[in-house]
């Protein structure tokens, strides 16, 4: 049953990520009926009793579902003004609901099952620490892919997408999705794993060598220098490609999560040198691609930064202002998971001629639609997750559990950096992958529970996933229904 649960998933993320990063609903239809059908046939399998100590959160996903769920349902006119709503604006209506987008919302209410499905899915993969490893080494290699894809469009100027030719981003390497931003997004939650596995070749390498000229002879002759070489390679084709994607944030977002990465590791006492020697090769590495290909268009867009950032004009500050407005208007409640591009023309003063689809920042467009009380419950959970993993890396006992652990550690950070000015967390590939590192983030960032109170548990995490399962069902109903 776990191989199935393996595959399966791992199927539907490549099916998203390679079929226009999940933003063509057809596709991603797949990749949900692939998750949620895995759902199902685990529950009634009867498999998640022999599945032992493994923690897994339920509070924050279920408050999550119960919110959006009051946001689509039926509720009396009467209970309007509870809600901050005027009854002045349902007259000749006998229910209401808080969600200003119906349809929307019960559409992403069942992307956000999916999500939550594949979270719990991949706890239950990662108590197989082969199974985790396979997981990890098919989302690199999934990357590479990606970042080879797009090479070959900025170098030979193949602008398609399998047989699909590109409308937009004609000058940057998008891989298989349509954004370069997105792509960039994707790139930067992969990067740390070939990172902090270079790293780990490299403690391994340097262990207990000598210094002078008898150090290099056996560095030379250890079997870890491959394997060094090798992810050091990946990392550079990775951040290369990020780089001509011409994402700005993309970019910035990968610097940082690649420092986080570097200071971490220096608190599980790897020695600074050998940090340094990883460092100064991988950036070594970078430059000289960089160099050889041209950096010309990369800094041209850099150089454009200060105009689309100010405080005047049309850009993406005007719009967060705007969004501002929306989270004024609805503080407790919002407007609906997913309603952001019906409600915004409420309050746009900008981009007039143009539908504004995103707020371009992730905190402040989940908190128009989800109130604030929905903003801190999903950042805060995203963020607990954090700290708890880069609290407990340190402790794992293998060397491989603690790379993975500060991988996860980089891929959160970037995304969280990145969403400051983009909408990652609302394409559906990147959501889906960055749900499943988060899942390995959490495997590692809780010991094992001590026997008694795994039973408890196991109930617990049943009735979640039944209640998810029985979600799904349900919104389906209700996406047929909605007129």
């Amino acid at each position: 049953m776990v191989r199935l649960l393996e595959v399966g998933l791992i199927g539907a993320v490549c099916v998203a990520v390679l079929a226009f990063g999940g933003t063509a609903a057809s596709f991603f239809a797949l990749t949900q009926v692939i998750v949620i059908g895995l759902g199902i046939l685990f529950v009634l399998s009867g498999q998640f009793s022999k599945v032992t100590s493994m923690r897994i959160p339920i509070a924050s996903p279920l408050l999550l579902l119960a919110f959006v769920l009051l946001q689509v349902c039926p509720l009396p006119v009467s209970l309007a003004p509870l809600f901050g709503i005027a009854t002045d604006d349902l007259v000749g209506e006998s229910h209401f609901t808080v969600s200003m987008a119906r349809y929307q919302t019960v559409s992403h209410l069942l992307l956000l099952v999916t999500y939550l499905t594949a979270f719990f899915l991949t706890l239950v993969l990662c108590r197989d620490r082969n199974a985790k490893r396979r997981l990890v080494i098919v989302f690199v290699s999934l990357g590479v892919f990606e970042a080879l894809y797009g090479l070959i469009q900025y170098l030979t100027g193949w602008q398609q997408i399998f047989t699909y030719v590109k409308k937009y981003y004609l000058e940057e390497a998008t891989g298989t999705y349509v954004n370069r931003n997105h792509f960039a997004g994707f790139l930067e939650m992969i990067l740390p794993f070939a990172a902090v596995l270079a790293l780990r070749c490299a403690g391994l390498l340097f262990r207990n060598t000598l210094r002078g000229t008898a150090t290099l002879r056996k560095i030379a002759s250890r079997t870890e220098l491959p394997s060094l070489v090798f992810w050091l390679f990946l990392a550079t084709l990775l951040f290369v490609a990020l780089v001509l994607s011409r994402s700005r944030m993309g970019i910035i977002s990968a610097l940082v999560s690649l420092v986080a990465i570097l200071a971490l590791a220096g608190t599980a006492s790897m020695p600074a040198r050998t940090r340094a020697a990883v460092a100064a090769l991988f950036f070594l590495g970078v430059l000289g691609l960089i160099v050889w290909i041209g950096s010309d268009p990369v800094m041209s867009r850099f150089e454009t930064l200060g105009q689309e950032y100010n405080f005047s004009g049309q850009n993406r500050i005007s719009i967060w202002r705007d969004t501002l407005g929306l989270i004024r208007h609805h503080p407790l409640l919002g407007t609906g998971l997913g309603s952001f591009s019906v409600v915004y023309p409420s309050v746009q003063t900008v981009f007039l001629t143009h539908l504004v689809e995103h707020a371009h920042c992730d905190y402040l467009e989940v908190a128009s639609e989800l109130g604030l009380p929905g903003a801190i419950l999903v950042f805060g959970s995203i963020f607990s997750v954090l700290a708890q993993t880069g609290r407990q890396y340190r402790k794992a006992e293998e060397s491989f559990d603690r790379a993975v652990s500060l991988g996860c550690i980089g891929s959160i950070v970037a995304i969280l950096v990145h969403s400051l000015a983009d909408f990652n967390l609302y394409i559906p590939a990147n959501a889906l992958a960055f749900t499943v590192i988060l899942a390995l983030a959490e495997s590692n960032g809780h010991p094992a529970e001590a026997p008694e109170r795994v039973e408890s548990r196991l109930s617990a995490a049943n009735k979640t996933i039944k209640s998810l399962m029985a979600a799904s069902c349900c919104l389906v109903f209700l996406q047929l229904a909605a007129p």
